[in-house]
């Protein structure tokens, strides 16, 4: 049987998480010398709060939360396990993943596990997770799901705004110039995840209304002409102001013919690097 493993930073929502053959890895959030489990223990209202005057931290799980989540499956009966991480250029997940698995199949030598550096952050690494979770409740092999995988990589992107870059700026993962000249100026950029799986800007506008429309657009733009299989609006908060932005977008995605839209929260250890008002929108091509 083929179990699935994926870290919290994937933000799978709900439905799928909850699958049988499914694990789950929370990353970590650090307030203050306290640390808490992704989405556990800690409101993401408290963690906006607490965002408003200190910045908080993350880090990976323990050998452990990862090692008891392939000893879990392993028990069970799944003896090939694929796991599903986010960009290796934006954290040290994938890398510490591989570790804990090369030991894993150390212990156990009649257990298979592939790894798939999703090269995405978010729903962008969820969608092929998701795709995963599909193929796996389809019944088709280990082998082909990996290879499946492998090629979607490149057919997934998520594009998001945020109010300000000052949590990109102060996690290290955007430049330090842009990122002070574009709140001076009140300039929103577009962000996605580029092939070498790090943050790029890939278009500015003034004002966070416009800057939704950019995001749209640059999406369309990725789409072209190809066939949507799995689409997505992710949030950090559902404030007024977002609503509003959701709004916009599921009502560009319908003129577009693109339905079954993911909704979902953006995981805590996220918003940590976002900060509030965060919109994202992603889209994984058939194919």
């Amino acid at each position: 049987m083929i179990g699935l493993v994926i870290d919290s930073g994937c933000d799978l929502s709900g439905k799928y998480a909850e699958k049988e053959f499914v694990e789950v890895v929370p990353l970590k959030i650090i307030l203050d010398g306290k640390e808490y489990k992704d989405n556990e223990g800690l409101s993401t209202e408290a963690l906006l709060s607490y965002m408003e005057n200190a910045l908080p931290k993350t880090s990976l799980p323990s050998f452990d939360d990862v090692n008891s989540c392939f000893e879990s499956l392993y028990e069970r009966g799944y003896k090939e396990i694929i796991v599903v991480n986010i960009s290796s250029g934006l954290s040290g997940t994938h890398n510490f993943f591989r570790v804990v698995a090369d030991e894993f199949m150390k212990k156990h030598d009649d257990a298979k596990v592939e790894l798939i550096d999703t090269k995405n952050i978010s729903i962008g690494a969820g969608f092929i997770a998701i795709k995963s979770i599909n193929m796996i409740e389809k019944g088709a092999k280990f082998d082909d799901i990996v290879k499946a995988l492998k090629a979607s990589v490149k057919k997934s992107k998520v594009f998001f705004c945020v109010p300000t870059l000052k949590y990109l700026k102060a996690g290290g993962r955007i430049g330090k110039v842009s990122a002070t000249i574009g709140d001076i100026l009140n300039l929103k950029p577009v962000i996605t995840v580029n092939e070498d799986g790090i943050y790029h800007s890939i278009a500015k506008a003034r004002g966070m209304q416009r800057a939704i429309k950019e995001l749209y657009k640059k999406l369309k733009e990725f789409v072209d002409a190809s066939e949507v299989e799995l689409a997505a609006i992710y949030t950090s908060d559902s404030s007024e102001e977002t609503k509003k932005h959701v709004a916009f977008l599921n009502k560009s995605f319908s003129a577009d013919g693109i339905k079954d839209i993911i909704y979902g929260s953006v995981t805590q250890s996220l918003v940590c690097h976002t900060g509030v008002g965060l919109v994202g929108i992603g889209a994984l091509l058939k194919g």
